[in-house]
């Protein structure tokens, strides 16, 4: 090549080369997701890409002969980490490392750099490129699913239901609050069932300062009962900046919500079967912690999870309930079937001696007659248990017919007290008939008086003697029967399951039954497409009242709430 040529090509030679310089400046800078720069032979930053800016929050003026220490945690320099780090990847040519690195502001991140020696084509080490890669969503990642599968096995090692609650609010603190309450919808309203601080300690503190208010009173806006209420999340980053946070936890006064030094709060339902039956709150009190849609995110699937879990728990808690209560009605069963099968054998065994040719005894037909009466009477009453039995195994599985004919519910009442004439009389009971004329409709005369029986025997069982009012009235399209006594009471939290089978009043011990009565009464009257509901306090007797429509051609309206036919 002439000298002539070569002096014409060196200046498109160096217009190349800064052209691709600048390339390469750009490529380097559109990395936003990685922190590149390189860093001289003692470790300084020589240049610094927009990635580095927005990943550890210098500008390139600020980072411009920082040396690598800066940027790991102090525990990481005083194991001498970033050194390590230098002399490996002069030896080797590279080094990796994964673990915390330390932002401008001193928050901390999770990343990976890459580290490698930077050498002429003699050897000569002019310097280290680092290339860095924020993971913390990773880790985050990693982490949570760590947790929920720990939290998994946890709760799934256990079906008693109050130690299941225990350990949902236990696993938040471990992973996700610094403390936390676990509360669920009841009778009365969400009660906190549970509660958990990441310092043991504070646990009753967190009991005692949190109270949540029954549903019937006010409804706010954000916080615990709205969550139930609209099965929604909420989320509150920073409660120094909402001052309903503190309504929305239940907390009574502002000193006792200081007093929990809450700073960021979130609140997510808890579901089963499509069900809301509760919520778990978690609040941080830890300076810098926010909570934000990620923490949402986990904290939906631990509820989602718990809330199988204490389903689970309920249902077996339930279920041995039942079985414990099916074992109380067989044995109540057998006791009152073997009684008249007991009178009914020494009666026949009565005859059969009287009727022996060398019998002594009176053999006169009005003395057979009253043994065949009384033989009569005990098979009755063992028919009508058996009636009972039957009816439960048809109300069960949903095959309850009705047979409808026009009938008029304050003659049947009185047709009830008739037959209970005997048992009324022996109990000193007075009972009083309120009607002020027929109140007719279309309903089955057999299933009527089970309802009307049921709640007079009811009535005589748990009055304590007093009087007994029965109202029969009707608005021309309803007809509501009330049977109100004055006896023992029912306590609000148990008047709902009053109507469950094997249920029954357990504050008398003298009182027996099998506790299906009123669950009979329920399924009858919601078979005729009717209601009953009972209105009481303890000590102050109770009041049930049964509304049905007149017309028959309303039967079906609660047809949806009778439980499917079992083939």
């Amino acid at each position: 090549m002439s000298a002539e040529r070569e002096g014409k090509d060196e200046p498109q030679f160096k217009v190349a080369l800064s052209e691709d310089e600048e390339r390469f400046r750009l490529l380097i800078d559109s990395l936003r997701d990685y922190s590149v720069f390189s860093l001289s032979v003692e470790a300084r930053v020589s240049n610094w890409n927009l990635g580095a800016e927005r990943l550890k929050g210098y500008t390139t003026q600020e980072a411009i002969g920082l040396h690598l220490s800066i940027f790991f945690p102090e525990e990481e320099k005083a194991e001498r980490v970033p050194e390590r780090i230098l002399t490996r990847a002069a030896a080797e040519g590279r080094a990796e490392y994964e673990g915390w690195l330390v932002r401008k502001d001193g928050s901390q991140f999770w990343g990976t750099l890459v580290i490698s020696a930077m050498r002429d084509q003699d050897g000569r080490l002019h310097g280290f490129s680092n290339v860095a890669r924020d993971l913390t969503e990773r880790k985050r990642g990693e982490k949570a699913q760590t947790f929920l599968s720990e939290a998994g096995e946890l709760l799934t090692g256990s079906l008693e239901y109050e130690r299941t609650l225990q350990e949902v609010a236990r696993l938040s603190v471990l992973g996700m609050a610094d403390w936390c309450t676990v509360a669920i919808q009841g009778a009365q309203g969400l009660t906190v069932m549970s509660a958990a601080h990441a310092d043991p300690a504070q646990e009753p503190s967190i009991r005692r300062l949190l109270r949540v208010l029954p549903t019937g009173g006010a409804k706010p806006a954000r916080g615990i009962q709205q969550v139930v209420r609209t099965g929604q999340p909420d989320v509150c980053a920073d409660t120094l900046e909402a001052a309903w946070v503190r309504s929305a936890l239940g907390v009574d006064t502002p000193e006792h919500f200081i007093a929990l030094g809450a700073r960021s709060y979130m609140c997510v339902p808890l579901k089963a079967r499509g069900e809301t039956f509760g919520a778990i709150t978690f609040v941080s009190v830890t300076q810098g912690r926010k909570y934000g849609p990620v923490d949402l995110g986990l904290a939906e699937e631990l509820a989602r999870r718990a809330g199988l879990a204490v389903d689970n728990a309920r249902l077996f808690h339930e279920a041995r309930e039942a079985l414990k209560a099916r074992d109380e009605f067989l044995s109540m069963a057998s006791h009152d079937l073997r009684s008249p099968l007991t009178s009914l054998r020494l009666q026949l065994q009565a005859m059969r001696k009287n009727l022996r040719p060398d019998s002594d005894g009176p053999r006169s037909t009005e003395k057979l007659a009253a043994r065949v009466e009384s033989m009569e009477r005990q098979t009755d009453r063992m028919l009508h248990m058996m009636d009972a039995l039957l009816d439960i195994t048809q109300m069960t599985a949903g095959r309850l017919e009705l047979k409808r004919q026009k009938l008029d519910l304050v003659e049947m009442v009185r047709a009830s007290l008739a037959t209970l004439e005997e048992e009324l009389s022996q109990s000193g009971m007075q009972v009083r008939l309120h009607a002020e004329g027929p109140v007719e409709g279309l309903w089955d005369s057999l299933r009527l008086e089970q309802i009307i029986d049921n709640l007079l025997s009811n009535a005589v069982k748990y009055g304590k003697g007093q009087p007994v009012d029965l109202t029969v009235s009707t608005d021309g399209t309803t007809a509501t029967l009330e049977v109100r006594d004055q006896g023992v009471g029912v306590a609000p939290e148990d008047q709902e399951r009053l109507f469950e089978r094997f249920e029954r009043v357990r504050l008398d011990r003298g009182v027996t039954g099998y506790g299906v009565g009123l669950w009979i009464v329920r399924r009858v009257v919601e078979a005729h497409g009717g209601s009953i509901s009972i209105k009481s306090r303890l000590g102050e007797g109770a009041t049930f009242i049964v509304q049905l429509p007149s017309r028959g051609q309303e039967r079906e309206r609660n047809a949806e709430a009778r439980p499917p036919t079992v083939h």
